[in-house]
């Protein structure tokens, strides 16, 4: 008999217990953690990594949107959402997660929403739906960000979506920009200021007028002297700073030192 690996999210108590007690009902289920927030959430799947996830999408704190943006996308577990109104999250449940359950419930519903994540568990359907939750995941993230979270880039006729998180740097080049992921590179009409409003300053630095570099990118870092720092990108890349630039690359620097 398999064991499925399961923890619930929800900040409410008797949701937490309810669950709970209908799960023990199901030999195959093996109940390791039960989180009050987001943040336990995040710490309970790296440490357990559970097949299956119920995850509430109202939380204070980090919600269950949140809570995914947060995972390794190459890890996620099958999640069930559980929400109490949110029909916009509704709406995009139907094509992009394993199921919802809205409360309130009952036990045949609750049960059938666990017999659908068992059929996707036995299809196998992990990463095509891991995909389509993190697009979910990132639409979710726009609507709710000043910044922006995702390039709508169109190339020989063909709509693609970068991820800003996928982009290691962005590099001017004339009227446009070249967006730098790992695989492949796309141009994007824009200019490097108008660009540089849009993204967030905790994530993405100026380092140079024709380059914006993605910190959670960036191998390493060197002082070169003659007011030049050379950074080394996760692809190997190497790209000196502006010397202009010196001051507030170093300030960025001496925080994450902290």
């Amino acid at each position: 008999m398999r064991h499925i690996r399961t923890i619930i999210v929800d900040d409410e108590p008797a949701a937490r217990d309810r669950v709970a007690r209908l799960l023990q009902r199901d030999d195959e289920i093996e109940l390791v953690a039960q989180c009050r927030n987001g943040q336990e959430a995040v710490e309970a799947v790296k440490k357990h990594r559970p097949d299956l996830l119920f995850l509430d999408v109202q939380m204070p704190g980090k919600n269950g949107f949140e809570v995914v943006a947060d995972l390794d996308p190459n890890r996620l577990p099958f999640i069930v959402f559980v929400t109490a109104h949110d029909q916009y999250a509704l709406q995009a449940f139907d094509v992009n997660a394993v199921d919802y359950l809205l409360k309130p419930y009952d036990d045949e519903r609750f049960h059938n929403s666990l017999d659908k994540a068992k059929r996707f568990m036995d299809l196998r359907m992990s990463s095509k739906l891991t995909g389509r939750l993190m697009d979910l995941v990132r639409e979710h993230m726009q609507a709710n960000s000043e910044f922006t979270e995702v390039f709508q880039i169109r190339e020989r006729g063909r709509e693609h979506k970068v991820a800003v998180d996928d982009i290691l740097y962005l590099r001017a080049e004339g009227n446009y920009l070249c967006l730098k992921m790992k695989d492949r590179q796309f141009l994007y009409r824009m200019t490097m200021n108008a660009v540089e409003s849009e993204l967030d300053p905790e994530r993405f630095l100026r380092i140079h007028r024709s380059y914006i570099v993605n910190l959670a990118h960036v191998r390493g870092t060197r002082y070169s002297g003659n007011n030049e720092f050379i950074f080394t990108m996760d692809n190997g890349e190497r790209i000196v700073s502006g010397r202009s630039y010196k001051e507030p690359i170093a300030k960025v620097l001496a925080e994450q030192e902290v």
